[in-house]
């Protein structure tokens, strides 16, 4: 199968950049990483990243990166979204995490609504954004032509900049049993409560991740579809791979949520042991030898072992992109993957979280009480492994335990 990040561009909408490469867009990645730490108290204190910045990512080309270049995207590789998003968050990863979610979820778009829905979401410009709020916290009531969506979605990351928002609720099926489906909304459709930066919240508040709110807004069928984006059941692939002949577009959200999750934290750990570095240069220790830290063996033991478990935690990201590639081509091919192969991707990513907060977390004890006071980076980036922690390790048992009945052919 030859490389979408080489095919030749198809369908109406044009990507601004033709000839844009991954090794560039990576470099521009880095080349932000000074003014997205210029920027992190203003995007905590504001809620989001600046519309500023905001148009930088849009030049840059970061919220096309998996975009299928019939849509107007450059359709690059999963790796090379996760390379991007790690040095984003390196930079900040409040910014990194706001970016990262709100361009991920292009791809469940294209693997599961219907093509001419994700041809109108992409509009005129190609310019599409948005969160997905996966816990069914709202109600759709069936009506004629679709339904009557109702509720608030807190945790809607990436919602700041939005072009749409899609959200998880509970419908009544014909059998009348309850079951989860996903919204796509357009940004008239629904408004933002403004109830998310530094003063709500202990860590990345620059994560636009406010809470949408929908009144009793129609959703015509055709823009609701079964969240079912965790199953093998699409023997003949999903409608994203049919229209774009990329199994990328399989859509399989255990990996894929795991995996943008992970890259914001290997950018954060990779921060926090920049700012380390910086700090061991010029500061000493208290006790004899009073001498610059990082000339001192405990210290430089502390940074090797942050180091390499950073580099381990990298690799694991990395390794799965590929694998999820990997999976999506043999289903194209008709050997279709068995659900714990998916899931074992999702797990691999699992723990590059885990090595990334315990690198994090070295780093922060390891560096004296000064790192304590508000506002330092370091404080800053530890907490922020810190919030994301919370939400890895209440997913933790499910994936875990299904991955297990999975192998062991229990009940799923």
């Amino acid at each position: 199968m030859p490389s979408h990040e080489t095919t030749a561009l198809m369908g109406e909408l044009h990507m601004p950049e033709p000839d844009l490469t991954p090794e560039e867009v990576i470099r521009r990645a880095v080349a932000m990483r000074p003014v997205l730490r210029e920027n992190r108290v203003k995007a905590a204190e504001e809620g989001s990243y600046s519309a500023e910045i905001h148009e930088a990512f849009n030049k840059a080309g970061f919220y096309r990166l998996v975009q299928p270049r019939r849509y107007g995207g450059y359709e690059f590789s999963l790796e090379t979204q996760y390379r991007v998003m790690v040095e984003i968050s390196r930079g900040d990863p409040g910014i990194g995490w706001c970016l990262t979610l709100g361009s991920a979820h292009t791809i469940p778009l294209v693997a599961h609504f219907p093509e001419h829905v994700v041809r109108e979401a992409f509009g005129t410009d190609g310019l599409f954004i948005a969160s997905h709020s996966a816990s069914p916290r709202g109600g759709a009531k069936p009506t004629d032509g679709g339904y009557i969506v109702s509720g608030q979605w807190a945790y809607s990351s990436g919602v700041a900049h939005s072009t749409h928002a899609m959200v998880t609720a509970i419908a009544q099926s014909e059998g009348g049993d309850p079951v989860p489906i996903v919204a796509l909304l357009p940004r008239s459709d629904y408004t933002i409560r403004d109830d998310w930066n530094s003063s709500f919240t202990m860590a990345l508040g620059g994560s636009g991740s406010q809470t949408v709110v929908i009144d009793d807004v129609f959703v015509p069928y055709e823009r609701t579809v079964p969240f079912d984006w965790g199953s093998t059941n699409f023997p003949d692939g999903t409608i994203g791979v049919r229209s774009t002949g990329n199994p990328l577009y399989l859509g399989h959200i255990g990996p894929l949520y795991a995996g943008t999750l992970a890259c914001i934290q290997v950018g954060t750990a990779r921060a926090a042991l920049d700012e380390f570095e910086q700090t061991i240069l010029t500061k000493k220790r208290i006790f004899p030898p009073q001498i610059e830290r990082y000339k001192h063996p405990d210290t430089q033991v502390v940074y090797a072992e942050a180091r390499a478990t950073i580099d381990a935690a990298e690799a694991v990201v990395y390794s799965a992109a590929r694998d999820y590639q990997t999976l999506g081509e043999r289903w194209v091919s008709g050997d279709i993957p068995a659900l714990e192969e998916w899931l074992a991707v999702g797990n691999m990513l699992y723990t590059a979280l885990r090595l990334s907060h315990e690198a994090t977390e070295l780093l922060f004890r390891s560096v004296g009480s000064s790192v304590t006071r508000k506002g330092v980076p370091l404080q800053d980036y530890f907490l922020a492994t810190q919030m994301q922690k919370t939400q890895a390790e209440e997913n933790k048992p499910f994936f875990y335990t299904s991955f297990a009945k999975a192998h062991f052919g229990l009940e799923p």
